[in-house]
């Protein structure tokens, strides 16, 4: 769930933990090789205003573009911004020279509403649930056929809780709406991505807990790069307006680009004494069998461990508080299950599949702070006590039997 980002009056000293050494990909081109598509679901209260300032941002990224692009965007709200009846498609267009839709870039104090109002009403739908499988499916194949080019990659915001049944009146991915009936499985909506008939080249979370193992393995064929969050993503979500160039590059290099982006706008935010925390992952979807298949080994090694009620209480742990049990970091989990020392095959794995990770390590509210030398740039799920229900939805992602888990006899019933 997004948090309130609010101004504090004190400035804080920060530290930040990133890597950005790995090679990237390939050089740009005159036109943007691909067209960004944003899915935005935002008829919940709690983060509608800062889901539409998002749509803002993008526009002052496109802005910055130096060649022509095209962002096309779904937006789906409870009425109260855009003058519009239902969920429509907006499209922005930039030359590359300065000009959006056909104009001259509106002045740095424009406000939100001047920005949307310059876009582009390419479709409106009746009112629909976003987070219907069937309505996604369509409405991903309409943006796809506006799309000027081949190449596609996809921006999703909304409330998210990793794989989960159930949290904060959420299901995995958005809320369209009030109520769990109004929400998305993870399943779900890679399968509507599939159903549309494309492979992204990637998949940007601009929601909450979605860095984790088993999201990253749901989506391992529908995309080639994930740009995730192990944690709480604040309201402002990602600063698209300082590197949304970055995704229309097409590269390794670009993603790291905006995750680095990031990382580097929530360092500032608090140094200038904001609420600031944060992590970002650049996840290679081909590497994520490879990793899954060395967690199985040490799941099964340890099973007997792990399903005596494993005391995790010294583990990187990811969640406001550390009390949702929704996330442990993955590699500080192998690393303790193996005596102190991380597992080889784990860790060779991990450097082919997360390409970046970032995070702060001071943050505030403090228990948002993350230990740089625990943070491996995924989370995954422990089976607890305490989390019965959780536990037996477990069951029933493919994660549960990919990683081994399916192994494990659990000294208690769920």
């Amino acid at each position: 769930m997004k948090k309130l980002f609010l101004l504090l009056t004190f400035v804080s000293l920060f530290t930040a933990c990133s890597n950005n050494d790995e090679p990237g990909g390939g050089g740009k081109t005159e036109n943007a090789p691909l067209t960004v598509m944003a899915y935005f679901v935002a008829d919940a209260n709690s983060i509608e205003d800062d889901i539409f300032r998002n749509v803002a941002a993008m526009y002052d990224g496109m802005a910055l573009m130096k060649k022509p692009a095209t962002l096309l965007v779904y937006w789906d709200g409870s009425g109260a911004y855009g003058n519009w009846d239902g969920p429509v498609i907006l499209r922005y267009t930039t030359d590359g020279k300065g000009k959006i839709n056909g104009q001259k870039q509106l002045p740095s104090d424009a406000t939100v509403d001047e920005v949307v109002e310059l876009a582009e009403v390419v479709k409106e739908y009746p009112s629909q649930l976003s987070t219907d499988k069937a309505v996604m499916v369509q409405v991903l194949k309409d943006m796809i056929g506006l799309s000027p080019t081949e190449r596609v990659g996809l921006v999703a915001a909304s409330h998210g809780s990793a794989w989960t049944n159930s949290i904060f009146m959420s299901r995995s991915f958005g809320q369209d709406g009030k109520g769990t009936d109004n929400t998305m499985l993870i399943e779900d909506m890679a399968d509507a991505m599939k159903q549309s008939g494309k492979k992204y080249d990637f998949l940007l979370f601009d929601a909450c807990f979605m860095g984790t193992a088993e999201v990253c393995y749901d989506f391992r064929e529908v995309t080639d790069y994930q740009i995730v969050s192990v944690m709480e993503v604040p309201a402002y979500g990602f600063p698209y307006e300082n590197a949304l160039d970055g995704l229309y590059e097409g590269t390794v290099n670009g993603y790291k680009k905006i995750c680095q982006a990031y990382i580097d706008f929530y360092v500032d935010s608090y140094e200038s004494g904001s609420y600031a925390w944060g992590t970002i992952s650049l996840i290679d979807s081909k590497g994520m069998q490879g990793l899954t298949d060395a967690v199985k080994a040490e799941i099964i090694e340890h099973k007997d461990v792990l399903g005596n009620r494993f005391d995790a209480s010294n583990i990187q742990e990811y969640g406001k508080q550390a009390g949702y049990g929704i996330a442990y970091d993955l590699g500080h989990t192998m690393k303790v299950l193996n005596g102190g020392t991380m597992p080889q095959a784990v860790a060779d794995q991990l450097g082919k599949t997360v390409l970046y990770k970032g995070c702060l390590e001071n943050a505030s509210p403090s228990n948002y702070g993350v230990n740089a030398a625990n943070f491996c740039g995924l989370g995954l799920y422990i089976p607890m006590p305490n989390y019965n229900n959780w536990n037996r939805f477990f069951k029933t992602i493919d994660w549960y039997t990919a990683a081994g888990w399916n192994e494990v006899t659990f000294s208690w019933d769920f």
